[in-house]
């Protein structure tokens, strides 16, 4: 068994101390002991970088754009509406992709 040295105080919330009880309830475990399961079977992702949410604002002025043709497609019948729809399914894709490596 390993050997705890250190003491860590903490202070919850109502809400927080009631989850942690329910947490510790159905895994059968004390509250210290679900802290560390939790510590250490849960997998954190780092922050995105700031060129992430450049890229994700980008995508969506592409969107706004998209939208924008797709109005004028609609008024006129100049672009075809399956080009359009598979112009949209790329961009969702693209923005998809950058949330799944990021976040």
């Amino acid at each position: 068994m390993r050997r705890k040295t250190i003491k860590k105080n903490f202070w919850f919330s109502y809400d927080e101390d009631k989850q942690l009880k329910y947490l510790s309830s159905i895994l059968n475990l004390s509250e210290s002991n679900t802290i560390r399961k939790l510590l250490y079977e849960t997998q954190v992702k780092e922050c995105p970088p700031k060129e992430f949410y450049e890229a994700i604002d980008k995508i969506n002025k592409i969107g706004i754009n998209i939208n924008q043709l797709a109005k004028i497609a609609n008024s006129t019948g100049i672009i075809y509406e399956d080009k359009l729809n598979q112009q949209f399914n790329e961009l969702e894709k693209l923005k998809n992709s950058i949330y799944e490596k990021y976040i």
